[in-house]
């Protein structure tokens, strides 16, 4: 099993495998980026991509959901 810990010592090509065999939850946009966010085993993965360029531009891994909030703004639920 893949762990945070261990995703941020893969090299940027297995941190991308890793994460889009991962399951997409959400993008949202930043003032640079265009985010995406996976869930990968017990971790979640935002993978940046430059606005201009649209190359990935790096990973963030986190544990704690409170960071999966900015993703709630954009959700819609219907009633």
């Amino acid at each position: 099993m893949m762990t945070a810990d261990l995703f941020n010592e893969l090299e940027y090509n297995e941190k991308m495998e890793v994460t889009l065999k991962g399951t997409f939850l959400a993008d949202r946009l930043t003032e640079h980026a265009y985010v995406k966010l996976y869930n990968v085993d017990t971790f979640y993965v935002e993978m940046f991509f430059d606005d201009a360029s649209h190359f990935i531009t790096h990973f963030r891994v986190f544990e704690n959901t409170k960071f999966v909030l900015p993703y709630l703004d954009g959700l819609k639920i219907a009633l």
